[in-house]
């Protein structure tokens, strides 16, 4: 794994250590990185950007480097791992790491000591055990490539909320506002931001032109090929990000559906639909009742999953034991729940951020030897249909072929018989 670029003149001071080291520790012991560092800035307004950066790099880097780093410190404490991710990479003097309590001459000795080649291939790839070698099983030799990809930090990808304007005029406010980007090689709502920006500050996010959204997750919600006045649902919507998606596919017309069991997630969506100027959705949280008897066009199933596809961004999700026969059990049977909501003729599209055939094609093919009234469309070819190269029955989006997060969809249409 490359290491970070150095920034150049600044120095690491006692608060940004203290800070980093302090945060890694609650991470290490199951918190959401992103969530730990939001909680710590918010409590630290007087800390600059550089100061965040640093604290924030630090917590990351060891994040997407911890079974060598581990490997080389063993099972140390969150300063030790800190520690020699920096000196490792060379990005503060000795000296400095020295002042803040570091043993450098101890530490100089571990990591001199250290045989990489002595690491397996999991190990050097910063992946689980079990994870490796199923990648190993499904993709061959490229999963080392893939493994090293998700170690790399991921793009921040925009759609642009057809509601409000359009590509070019949003690029436009855009690079006015200093925010250098590029439109996405797949999504045509796209856009990627060259560097990153606060981009919450900025009138054309306040005003609802963009949202934060991975092109891959933008091309999920394009297979839907959710129509104005249709009725679709968002059966697994969380925050809501493909719920926004498929509104502005609508067009603002029409009834879209967001369910989800959680309502803590269900809770962000308001406010993101009052920004992006959405009036079409009705939220609701799924308990043990009765689902709502509803019968749609289109159902989009975006189900629990590993996340496996999403390290870029959540390195510390890799730290999760996963009991992946659980986990596929509750997927199959949330995708025969939501079908039971699919019209004649509808559409039914199963979405993971799954990198795992057991809880991508496997659950789809069990699914439709158990539900006959259903047949497999062809993703390649509905969203060449809207411009788009990416062929294949079924729709796999790789980190080290597609740049984009790791997901999986089939679109299932339901026979009119």
């Amino acid at each position: 794994m490359s290491a970070p670029e150095p920034m150049r003149g600044s120095g690491l001071y006692p608060a940004q250590w203290q800070l980093a080291c302090a945060v890694l520790d609650e991470v290490l012991q199951g918190r959401a990185a992103d969530r730990c560092l939001q909680a710590a800035f918010r409590e630290r307004r007087n800390m600059g950007g550089r100061d965040r950066a640093w604290v924030t790099e630090m917590v990351y880097g060891v994040l997407r480097d911890l079974r060598r780093l581990r490997a080389m410190v063993g099972e140390g404490s969150s300063a030790a791992l800190c520690a020699a991710l920096l000196l490792r990479s060379e990005r503060v003097s000795p000296e400095r790491l020295q002042s803040l309590g570091v043993d450098v001459d101890a530490l100089r000795a571990r990591l001199a000591a250290h045989d990489d080649s002595a690491l397996t291939a999991a190990e050097r790839a910063n992946v689980p055990d079990t994870i490796y070698q199923a990648w190993q099983l499904q993709y061959g030799d490229a999963a080392e490539s893939l493994a090293a990809a998700l170690c790399e930090q991921a793009p921040v990808d925009l759609r642009v909320n057809t509601l409000k304007c359009d590509r070019a005029e949003a690029q436009a406010a855009l690079s006015e506002a200093g925010i250098e980007v590029q439109v996405t090689p797949y999504a045509p709502q796209g856009l990627r931001v060259a560097r990153r920006a606060a981009l919450q500050n900025l009138a054309i996010y306040r005003d609802g032109w963009i949202e934060p959204q991975d092109e891959g997750s933008q091309l999920l919600a394009m297979l839907m090929d959710a129509q104005p006045g249709e009725t679709v649902i968002d059966y697994c919507a969380g925050a809501g990000g493909k719920t926004l998606a498929l509104a502005a596919q609508m067009q603002d017309r029409g009834t879209l559906y967001a369910w989800d069991s959680d309502s803590t997630r269900l809770a962000r969506l308001a406010p993101r639909l009052q920004r992006a100027g959405v009036h079409c959705v009705q939220i609701r949280t799924l308990g043990n009742d009765e689902e709502p008897e509803v019968q749609a066009d289109a159902v989009l199933v975006d189900a629990p999953c590993s996340a496996t596809g999403t390290w870029r961004r959540q390195p510390e999700a890799r730290l999760k034991a996963l009991d992946l026969p659980s986990l596929t059990t509750l997927q199959a049977q949330i995708l025969a729940r939501a079908a039971r909501h699919v019209r004649p003729g509808g559409r039914l599209v199963y979405a993971t951020c799954s990198l795992l055939d057991a809880e991508n094609a496997d659950i789809v093919e069990a699914f439709l030897a158990a539900h006959p009234q259903f047949e497999l469309d062809d993703a390649g070819a509905e969203l060449a249909s809207a411009g788009i190269t990416l062929p294949g029955r079924m729709l796999q989006l790789l980190p080290h072929q597609h740049g984009t997060d790791g997901f999986f969809a089939a679109r299932l249409r339901r026979r009119m018989g």
